[in-house]
């Protein structure tokens, strides 16, 4: 179980490296822009390595994070539009990505609908959760749900233009628990059992936290949760 933790902090810290970089690095060019120490006019092919690098970066860490065929295919065509806005920007190619986009994204929607029906996904979710064994959620670009009946000591949550929903009400909450959180543009929603004290320790930058959840007088288990909310919040309930 440590192991594990372990494997999902790192996954964790290399999603929030790479967006805190990025960003460092796109103020850092538009501050020595607007100082005129650089020069720079061409915003089409600036923009277009920033996102290819985004969705690539966020394909892989899809793949890398998930067992489900589902979601690595997700992770592939997140990559696979990263790699075309690229080409597009640097005119290897001449293709207009916005004609593109909500035809791929109709397709890759139908085929999450197919692919889920009977199959069995949501029940073997239900069922790694509750053994414990399954403690970090990321969610990149799509939702992410998850029910925790079994015990439960901590974990990570991930959401990058995503939603995480993670529900331990049923759950057998260890003393001491910590949760990270990481909110790009996104949202993660944390639904409690009325026995635990909330320790919110996240920090919001232009975004932030909402701790809705009101613990019995006799409640003595305590959460920590920990992390930051970067154009994006987080509700716990």
């Amino acid at each position: 179980m440590i192991i594990c933790h372990n494997e999902d902090m790192k996954k964790n810290f290399l999603v929030r490296a790479f967006f805190g970089v990025t960003i460092v690095a796109l103020g850092g060019v538009l501050l020595l822009r607007n100082l005129e120490i650089i020069k720079f006019d061409n915003w089409s092919v600036f923009w277009g390595t920033v996102w290819a690098a985004g969705l690539v970066l966020a394909g892989l860490v899809t793949i890398v994070s998930s067992r489900k065929l589902l979601t690595r295919a997700w992770g592939l065509l997140l990559m696979a539009a990263g790699v075309s806005i690229g080409l597009n920007a640097y005119g290897v190619i001449d293709v207009s990505i916005w004609k593109l986009f909500w035809p791929v994204v109709l397709i890759a929607v139908g085929l999450m609908m197919v692919f889920s029906i009977g199959s069995g996904g949501r029940k073997r979710a239900e069922k790694l959760a509750a053994d414990g064994r399954e403690n970090e959620k990321i969610a990149i670009f799509y939702g992410e749900e998850s029910r925790v009946r079994g015990d439960y000591d901590g974990g990570s949550l991930t959401a990058v233009f995503g939603g995480v929903d993670l529900d331990l009400r049923q759950a057998k909450i260890k003393d001491g628990t910590v949760i990270d959180v990481f909110t790009f543009c996104g949202g993660i929603n944390i639904s409690l059992p009325d026995d635990v004290i909330v320790e919110n320790e996240v920090r919001g930058v232009l975004g932030g936290s909402d701790d809705k959840t009101v613990p019995k007088p006799s409640a003595k288990k305590t959460i920590y949760l920990k992390g930051e909310c970067v154009l994006g919040g987080l509700e716990i309930k």
